[in-house]
């Protein structure tokens, strides 16, 4: 359809090369996928009981996990709600599940060692290769539902499950997968944003955890990053004080909060969609 559309203004613009009005036409996208299966996640209306979403200073919990897909994803997410976590005295532990870039993992590992000693987080490696996160090695899912048994969290942070990007998807896959026999545990879901709008039900001041979030992901010096990434995470955070309700210069994290077995539902609905192409990376497909 595309190209039938820039034949028919590629004629149009025939002889008249000062009347152009566009710099550039676009000839080819990538399409996506896993919108059918997008939708009907978002039709199940769950999102609509909290369109204002709830201020909360941070979860009520002693004991929380963090599903990070890479290494630095926990606090480009939910960094500064963890510093308030930690300060309020929970127990956090981070589960990276790949290593980041294959040519620097000793200098992330490194890095990622940093950041947690200065978080105060428990740090945990599945050691999975990025962009090839297997949801059916018996080994993976064991290693992270044992982590889940042991630790025993009230609640778990993980990247939202239609973020775009295939790996932040791919870890929501692994949880279910992980979790098959232990949907009904008592188990608050953060799912946390990180490059894609989400639809939140809670938003967290972390104005006064800014800087230390900034400090935090400038650690970082070997994941690969495009650009000024503290800026560009901080920037969605300051965007959010659009649900904060105040004049004031706020930064805020916000995040899909839901008991876990509605979330391994929303996850069903779309990972198990026979219609549904949900990744884009070869290794996925």
């Amino acid at each position: 359809m595309i190209r039938k559309i820039y034949r028919i203004f590629k004629k149009l613009m025939i002889g008249r090369p000062s009347k152009r009005l566009y710099k550039f036409m676009i000839t080819d996208w990538t399409k996506l996928t896993d919108l059918k299966a997008s939708s009907r996640v978002l039709e199940t209306k769950r999102f609509n009981r909290n369109l204002q979403p709830l201020k909360l200073e941070h979860p009520k919990a002693n004991r929380i996990l963090v599903i990070a897909p890479h290494p630095d994803d926990d606090v480009l997410g939910a960094g500064g709600t963890l510093i308030k976590a930690k300060a309020m005295g929970a127990d956090i532990h981070v589960v990276y599940v790949t290593n980041g870039l294959a040519e620097k993992e000793e200098l992330i590992r490194e890095e990622t060692l940093s950041v947690c000693d200065q978080l105060g987080t428990t740090p945990h490696f599945l050691n999975c290769k990025a962009r090839a996160i297997p949801v059916e090695d018996s080994i993976v899912t064991k290693q992270l539902s044992d982590l889940i048994l042991k630790i025993n969290p009230e609640v778990i942070f993980i990247s939202f499950m239609l973020d775009d990007h295939d790996d932040h998807r791919r870890v929501n896959q692994l949880l279910m997968a992980a979790l098959k026999d232990q949907a009904k545990q008592k188990i608050e879901i953060w799912a946390y944003q990180i490059y894609s709008s989400i639809i939140p039900n809670v938003v967290v001041d972390i104005t006064d955890q800014v800087e230390k979030k900034r400090q935090l992901i400038n650690t970082w010096k070997s994941v690969g990053k495009l650009g000024d990434l503290a800026h560009y995470i901080l920037g969605i955070n300051a965007s959010n004080c659009r649900y904060m309700q105040t004049e004031a210069t706020v930064w805020g994290e916000t995040f899909f909060v839901v008991p876990l077995d509605e979330y391994l539902d929303l996850c069903k609905i779309y990972f198990e969609n026979p219609d549904n192409e949900s990744y884009y990376f070869p290794a996925y497909q």
